[in-house]
């Protein structure tokens, strides 16, 4: 039988191998404005350029004054004028308190703010004072770089960029932002059933679904279906697909059928094999090819099993190519079920978490396995199930959940 899987590969040799080949790409920075930077990776380092506040200011609306001045004024200081934020503070000559409101230059002289509503203004001699306590020496004052200093590191190399930091950004009038630029990726389905006049024709789930997850990822794809079991046809769009992107994505054909041309149509436009097969369960058809610095993931056709590959081995490359420093989170929680893996086989296992007052509960899912699309929709979060560590009842897990950020 041609192409078969004879030098299966583990699933953390392929990760490994995956993984190493994303640390030899050198991928472009790009500037964009940054309200267009949203969901983007950040491609360097990003420094302040000033202190934030700028200068002391007041962190409320009220007065300002000496300390030392309104203790020693029973009847209050006089007010004299009121600043607002983007005015440039006068001196506070002994004796004055200003009205002071929420951002504003705290006055030289001053080193106290109170509230408003905590003050009493008499309007005859247009004197403040404290209604109750006088505040503390140095209240309600915002110093200047409390909250970070110029030339403090705000966003690092490989942060995904999202509202947090474009409001930090702002604040430092930043304009443009250094992004990594998106991979292109070219996904391609193929097999004859996807024709539309096929006699017992199928609806393509997989380049809808494998695009989705993709952009939302950062990537540009490229979506193309070669609905013919033709070798020529199917080279020709393989072709122009690789030439015209970063990273290519195939999904059917490449099992061990007479019509499955994907893993041979490569080869002949001189891609070398990275790995043929991964002891996983569903997946297990996944193969690499690499040419010239540019991976081609070759999944299987059925729809659960090529969710698994690109969650598992698409989205660590991308992450990594992109400089995404943030691997996804996992959480843990209690399995309720028991799963014995096959003993050489990882499993990737669709389950649902659902909090139980006292943590994560995990539970298995019925699936009626690799073509399963509903379970997709049902499960929450993907169970790794390792060779030799069967599940049992009671035990802690990490899962993995099933979004991207």
């Amino acid at each position: 039988m041609r192409n078969s899987f004879t030098g299966l590969v583990d699933y953390p040799t392929a990760l490994q191998l995956v993984l190493a080949c994303a640390g030899k790409r050198s991928d472009q920075a790009e500037n964009v404005p940054l309200s267009h930077s949203n969901g983007r990776i950040a491609a360097q380092d990003v420094l302040a350029v000033s202190d934030r506040p700028v200068a002391d200011i007041s962190a409320m609306d009220g007065y300002a004054f000496a300390h030392s001045a309104m203790a020693a004024a029973p009847a209050g200081l006089r007010v004299v004028g009121q600043k607002v934020a983007g005015d440039m503070p006068s001196v506070l000559k002994m004796g004055e308190a200003q009205g002071i409101l929420t951002g504003a230059r705290i006055p030289p002289g001053a080193d106290c703010v109170m509230a408003g509503e905590r003050m009493q203004l008499d309007p005859q001699t247009e004197c403040v004072r404290p209604l109750h306590a006088l505040a503390e020496q140095g209240a309600n004052i915002r110093r200047k770089g409390e909250e970070f200093t110029r030339g403090t590191c705000l966003i690092r190399r490989g942060q995904a960029l999202d509202w947090r930091h474009i409001a930090l950004l702002a604040s430092q009038n930043v304009q443009q932002v250094a992004v990594v630029r998106p991979l292109r990726i070219a996904v391609v389905a193929n097999g004859a059933e996807l024709a539309a006049d096929a006699p017992d024709a199928r609806a393509d789930s997989n380049t809808p679904m494998l695009a989705a997850l993709l952009a939302s990822a950062g990537a540009e794809v490229e979506t193309h279906v070669v609905s013919s079991d033709d070798a020529d046809q199917l080279r020709a769009v393989l072709c122009s697909a690789w030439e015209h992107s970063d990273m290519l994505v195939t999904t059917g054909g490449i099992s061990v059928g007479d019509t499955d041309n994907v893993l041979d149509v490569l080869k002949e436009l001189g891609a070398g094999v990275l790995f043929r097969g991964v002891k996983i369960r569903p997946g297990k058809p996944l193969s690499i090819l690499e040419q010239d610095g540019k991976l081609a993931f070759c999944l299987p056709g059925n729809p659960g099993a090529s969710a698994v590959c690109a969650l598992v081995f698409l989205l660590p490359y991308l992450r990594s190519v992109m400089g995404d420093a943030h691997a996804p989170v996992l959480i843990s929680g209690t399995v309720d079920f028991e799963l014995v893996p096959a003993c050489d086989t990882t499993h990737f296992v669709p389950v649902f978490c659902q909090s139980d007052g006292l943590g994560w509960r995990i539970s298995l899912l019925p699936t009626v396995g690799a073509s399963d699309i509903i379970v997709l929709t049902r499960a929450n979060a993907l169970l790794r199930v390792d060779p030799h560590a069967p599940v049992i009842a009671g035990q802690t897990r990490w899962v993995l959940p099933l979004h991207i950020n």
